[in-house]
């Protein structure tokens, strides 16, 4: 019997062993899974995470956009709000320059034969005549610049004319595209020289030097005599007395100007692409004659951007995209009589 305990003994320690090692293999096991499952966890959450943080990037870009929208807004609106504040003041100079007068400021060299702009006349048989019912004028002012290329690139895709009022100033290197826009069927119109409005509008002589500059300039360049002109800010700048006398002489000429009557509000560097769009596609249903004032001079990025869009959602609508011809009605603020 005394022999036997230590094999006994042995085969106690053995099945002790034995249970001991598969206990910690279960839970070698047991952990395992576990592990492998707060691992996967791990990966959802850190996906879940990357999820969250890519939606939190793109509400605060949303966030982003719409408040420069708002401010783009706000600043269109108050574009139109200083127009209303124009219009008023316009009636009050008018009525007070009557009242001190009683007559009309003529320009003396329209009586005198002593003319010193002889060559400042219009040609409007240049101007092309075109038919159709629903159409829209989009105008372009203070070209031409880098963007003007890629404006009758886009022009072209969707077979729109529109009328490109050219700036001089500064913008002598792009002299090239004048020449551009007219063998493209489009029509080339005078936006001032320098568009400065402290120097043009200071007198009907002192428009008439800036804007023989800038006739001069495009008949130089590309053989065309244009014979329309949008004033710089509209005609409601400057001094209403001293604006009529310049439409008197510049009609006397020959000459037509043309206003808007549908603001894509791109003048405030605050406008985005968004603001452009909503501006002019919301706004060209409710007025007859729509003449759309926009931009293609230096910096009009968000122009160049809004543009696919404005096309393709008046397209769909069947408007026609004209250029100003002979049959256009002119839109205008002021006109040559109060």
């Amino acid at each position: 019997m005394k022999k036997k305990l230590p094999f006994i003994f042995a085969i106690s320690c053995s099945a002790v062993f034995l249970c001991i090692c598969g206990f910690l293999a279960f839970q070698y096991r047991n952990l395992d899974r576990r592990f492998q499952k707060l691992e996967a966890e791990a990966f959802h959450l850190q996906e879940d995470k990357a999820e969250l943080n890519e939606e939190l990037e793109d509400s605060a870009a949303r966030l982003e956009d719409r408040e420069k929208y708002i401010a783009g807004q706000k600043d269109y609106i108050s574009e139109l709000s200083e127009q209303i504040q124009d219009f008023d003041e316009d009636e009050t100079e008018d009525s007070e320059h009557t009242d001190r007068t009683g007559k009309d400021g003529i320009y003396a060299g329209s009586n005198t034969g002593n003319d010193p702009y002889p060559d400042l006349y219009a040609d409007k048989d240049n101007l092309p005549v075109q038919t159709g019912q629903k159409y829209v004028y989009l105008t372009f002012d203070d070209g031409p610049s880098s963007l003007t290329p890629k404006v009758l690139d886009l022009l072209d895709e969707y077979d729109a004319h529109a009328t490109f009022f050219v700036v001089g100033k500064n913008n002598e290197e792009y002299a090239e595209y004048l020449s551009e826009i007219v063998e493209r069927g489009h029509t080339l119109a005078l936006h001032s020289y320098s568009h400065n409005y402290n120097q043009i509008y200071r007198s009907v002589d002192a428009f008439l030097a800036d804007y023989e500059k800038v006739y001069d300039w495009v008949y130089e360049e590309t053989g065309y005599s244009p014979c329309l002109f949008r004033f710089p800010g509209g005609s409601t700048n400057g001094s209403s007395y001293v604006v009529r006398n310049i439409i008197r002489e510049m009609e006397r000429r020959g000459f037509t100007f043309y206003d808007w009557n549908v603001s894509s509000g791109d003048g405030s560097n605050l406008t985005t692409s968004q603001n452009i769009i909503d501006n002019i596609c919301s706004t060209v249903g409710y007025v007859d004659n729509p003449v759309v004032l926009m931009h293609d001079g230096r910096g009009k990025d968000a122009t160049l951007a809004a543009l696919p869009t404005v096309l393709k959602t008046l397209s769909e609508k069947g408007y026609d995209f004209r250029s100003l011809d002979q049959n256009s009605e002119p839109v205008q603020y002021r006109k040559s009589e109060p």
